[in-house]
């Protein structure tokens, strides 16, 4: 089939009409269209990315929405404006919504509720209350805290690995290589913000430290994904 009539074809019938003539002209019903080995399996391989991408792009816009929603409460709320700079830089980077949404959520518990819902995990109860100003000493951690540190790197992974979008994850596995100096400021202040809230004090390097640490877990979790190609 030369491409001149490809493109005729394209043009007169719709995807799912040509797929219907691919597979008829598998089975060896007669529907009018001659189409070597080589163009079906082509075709098909292109077919398939191309509803792999709209499945993708539908898994992305429900937390595009999630993130919208949250994103409006906490630029409202003035307590969070240590966190709003990093946030939007990693934003415009081209960080995924689902990313962002799993590193805000140790800050925002609604945000951590929502993801144990999708991941079926129970909600996390924390109840600390400091009585004074502490430094924050990693040997000697208080055990709630230090559970929902945990629990933070479970959503992370969970809302990132779940459900996920194949263009999302290499999306995002990408930007960590290039880009990931933008993202550990951005988890970094986040983490800082956790702990200045519950009167702890941490320093930028320790802080740093952490979020590194974070991160590659993260790095490994989605490198052990099954990723289709688009």
């Amino acid at each position: 089939m030369s491409e001149k009539n490809i493109i005729l074809i394209n043009n007169i019938l719709s995807l799912e009409d040509f797929e219907q003539d691919i597979e008829s002209s598998e089975s060896g019903n007669n529907s009018g269209i001659e189409v070597s080995e080589k163009f079906k399996e082509s075709f098909k391989k292109s077919t398939s990315g191309i509803k792999r991408t709209k499945k993708d792009e539908k898994k992305a816009k429900k937390y595009d929405f999630l993130l919208a929603n949250f994103l409006v409460k906490i630029i409202l709320d003035k307590k969070f404006s240590p966190i709003i700079e990093p946030l939007l830089k990693s934003l415009k980077a081209g960080y995924p919504s689902n990313f962002i949404l799993g590193i805000i959520s140790l800050v925002k518990i609604e945000i951590s509720d929502n993801i144990r819902e999708i991941s079926g995990k129970e909600k996390i109860e924390f109840s600390y209350l400091p009585d004074k100003i502490i430094e924050f000493d990693d040997n000697n951690v208080d055990s709630e805290i230090r559970n929902r540190i945990n629990f933070w790197i479970e959503d992370i992974i969970d809302i990132t690995s779940i459900e996920y979008s194949s263009l999302v994850t290499k999306q995002i596995i990408d930007l960590l290589g290039e880009n990931d100096k933008i993202i550990l400021d951005f988890t970094k202040n986040v983490f800082t913000f956790f702990l200045f809230q519950l009167n702890i004090n941490i320093n930028s390097k320790k802080s740093e430290n952490i979020s590194k640490f974070i991160l590659n877990d993260l790095k490994k979790s989605l490198n052990n994904l099954k990723i289709e190609e688009i």
